[in-house]
């Protein structure tokens, strides 16, 4: 029997993502109660745009190599500039800024040195945690953010809760980064010192690009 054809591409679903986080940044710098409004149903946007492409994909079988790396890419290309947005507008401190960089691009490094060496990275536990933290943190921000803008005068209350809850999604990173670097050592230390290359692929502890069985690197 015929596997039938997704009604969209899952890479277009993701593809469509792409500008919506520096629009939503762009909403959020108004500094008003609808550009504020508007950016937290942006952000809302590209996480249920996250799951539907992977729902996509696997329902009709139509996961591909390269779905399985665009995908944790076009993740981390719309959580940063959001992530920059609370930034610039005092929710987020600097450090945790630089801390979610630089775990992103050591993952990428990771994989790419792995590449080279014929090994496939595979998945971990502290990735796919901190991917569902990292989502479900962006919306509680927003959230928080939209109800500050609605009644200032919770302030005493929530006040804490954009602030605490990028916090917690930065130690969550920091965590994945030790965990895939200590997954990922032997192959990096085989790179490093230019060992031969066994011509035989093979998983290592590391981060999967497949985004098909959860949401992010």
């Amino acid at each position: 029997m015929t596997q039938a054809r997704p009604p969209i591409d899952p890479n277009v679903i993701t593809s469509l993502r792409l500008p919506m986080a520096p629009v939503a940044v762009a909403f959020l710098l108004t500094d008003t109660v609808w550009g504020t409004v508007v950016a937290a149903i942006l952000a809302l946007g590209l996480e249920l745009s996250d799951l539907l492409d992977g729902y996509v994909a696997r329902k009709y079988k139509a996961v591909t190599d390269f779905g399985k790396l665009y995908d944790p890419f076009s993740d981390s290309f719309t959580r940063f500039p959001l992530f920059l947005g609370l930034y610039a507008i005092d929710v987020a401190t600097l450090w945790m800024i630089i801390a979610i960089f630089y775990r992103d691009a050591a993952i990428s490094f990771f994989r790419t040195v792995a590449a080279t060496r014929d090994v496939i990275v595979a998945a971990r536990p502290s990735g796919k945690f901190k991917a569902v933290v990292q989502g479900v943190g962006t919306q509680v921000v927003f959230v928080a953010l939209v109800l500050l803008k609605l009644w200032p005068e919770w302030t005493p209350y929530i006040g804490w809760v954009p602030w605490w809850t990028m916090f917690t999604m930065t130690i969550v990173t920091i965590y994945s980064f030790f965990d895939y670097f200590r997954g990922n050592l032997p192959t990096l230390r085989d790179a490093w010192e230019n060992r031969p290359i066994l011509r035989r692929k093979r998983k290592h502890d590391g981060e999967a690009a497949d985004k098909a069985d959860l949401s992010g690197p």
